[in-house]
């Protein structure tokens, strides 16, 4: 993680949400559920399991913090770091609200498929990162109240082994 004073921020902000969705998935026939991870490993931020394959998707999650403050995502393309699109482990990006009301998934091979761009970022330590990001057009927002909707993205997504935004369509 790239801005260390936001670790605690980040993770109870994550088990919230995984907490969330749990409670849909359980009602919804819990066939998948999610977790996050409780040590870092520096490479993903948890898994969603689908429990009739035991398949797994893992997953890069980020708490906005400047730009992502309410719903109604701010920009029509999303961005990731090429350096987490580039870890094969990974399938999956989302990004939540600042107020924790909605959040944005991408997944990974949607984003590679765009052009990388060498845009700096700014680190926690003030420094700007020039190792590249990639932007899709091709990711979805939900609200914490529509954890069903996202429930049956990620149901399509593994019972039809297709992991990118045609699982959007459902």
């Amino acid at each position: 993680m790239y801005h260390p004073d936001k670790y605690q921020e980040h993770n109870e902000a994550l088990d919230r949400l995984c907490t969330s969705f749990n409670k849909v998935a359980e009602g919804a026939g819990n066939q998948i559920y999610m977790e996050s991870s409780k040590i870092e490993n520096f490479i993903d931020d948890g898994m969603i399991v689908y429990v009739p394959t035991n398949n797994k998707i893992l997953y890069d999650f980020e708490k906005g913090h400047k730009y992502y403050d309410n719903c109604d995502f701010p920009f029509s393309d999303f961005g990731q770091f090429e350096r987490k699109i580039k870890k094969p482990e990974i399938l999956l990006s989302i990004q939540c609200s600042k107020d924790e009301k909605c959040f944005c998934i991408a997944w990974h091979e949607d984003f590679k498929k765009e052009k990388l761009q060498r845009i700096g970022s700014i680190t926690g330590s003030g420094d700007k990162e020039y190792s590249g990001k990639r932007f899709t057009t091709n990711f979805k927002e939900f609200k914490y109240d529509e954890m069903d909707i996202f429930y049956e993205v990620l149901l399509k997504a593994f019972t039809s082994n297709t992991f990118n935004s045609s699982c959007f369509q459902i």
